[in-house]
């Protein structure tokens, strides 16, 4: 009938799904790994080998950390809607996993200049003494 469509509304986020979103933007690249993880091993070492900084969440040490550590790994499952690792935020923007990760690695210099405190500086700078 009428043309308009209607997107049903965005899920309350919870204290902890809040906290998750607010920890992401502190840093360029989050990466939220478990141990044994061996995607995680993956997209760290594509990261180090492209000279990325990195800022990595382990939600093992996260179990020995908060008090009710279940409720924190749900609210990062609320907000991703994913229940594998890695979960990885660049900019923070949720963009996936390892998969995710590797098809952004020909552009993924050029994405974080956009988010950088520097525009890029120190980048160009620890990319330009690689080579």
């Amino acid at each position: 009938m009428g043309g308009a469509s209607s997107t049903p509304p965005k899920p309350t986020l919870s204290e902890h799904s809040k906290k998750i979103a607010e920890e992401v933007k502190e840093h360029a690249v989050v990466l939220y790994t478990k141990d044994g993880c061996g995607y995680c091993v993956k997209a760290k070492n594509e990261l180090y080998e492209d000279g990325i900084h990195y800022t990595e969440k382990n939600l093992n040490t996260v179990a020995k950390v908060f008090p009710d550590p279940q409720e924190y790994i749900k609210g990062l499952m609320d907000l991703t809607r994913q229940r594998t690792v890695p979960q990885i935020f660049i900019c923070g923007k949720f963009v996936g996993g390892y998969t995710e990760l590797n098809a952004l690695r020909p552009n993924l210099a050029k994405i974080l200049e956009t988010c950088s405190v520097d525009h890029g500086e120190t980048l160009r700078r620890e990319f330009t003494s690689k080579i």
